[in-house]
């Protein structure tokens, strides 16, 4: 096991195994991933509640995603959403019967999570 010390009022020393090394390398590697793709944490927090509702066989509802206060304010949500639009990580499409807007991942919002998949296999 390696051992790193800390000096932070004091010395903390922390052993890291090899599942907490693997973590802290795809930690690095997701930070990598979501700079390449110029994200910030709003932006993330965004896509993946996107990729939840692909996952959970649900639409996504813009509506629905302006409502999730532990993510930021609907006004901050619309300003990723607008973001992700512009860097084609998402699309929106029009319900036929309603108002509502659904929003999808396009195939490169697809392939961000590919990459970190494959970061994670590492």
């Amino acid at each position: 096991m390696k051992s790193i010390s800390f000096c932070w009022s004091g010395q903390i020393n922390t052993n890291i195994n090899k599942k907490l090394l693997a973590y802290i390398k795809y930690l690095r590697e997701e930070d990598a991933i979501n700079e390449l793709y110029g994200l910030d944490s709003t932006q993330i927090k965004v896509l993946n509640a996107v990729i939840f509702a692909v996952y959970e066989k649900r639409d996504g509802r813009v509506g629905d995603l302006l409502l999730l206060k532990q993510i930021a304010s609907p006004a901050t949500i619309h300003a990723a959403l607008k973001k992700l639009l512009a860097r084609g990580l998402i699309t929106l499409r029009k319900a036929p019967d309603s108002r509502a807007k659904y929003v999808e991942l396009t195939e490169l919002g697809l392939k961000r999570y590919n990459d970190l998949a494959k970061a994670a296999g590492k």
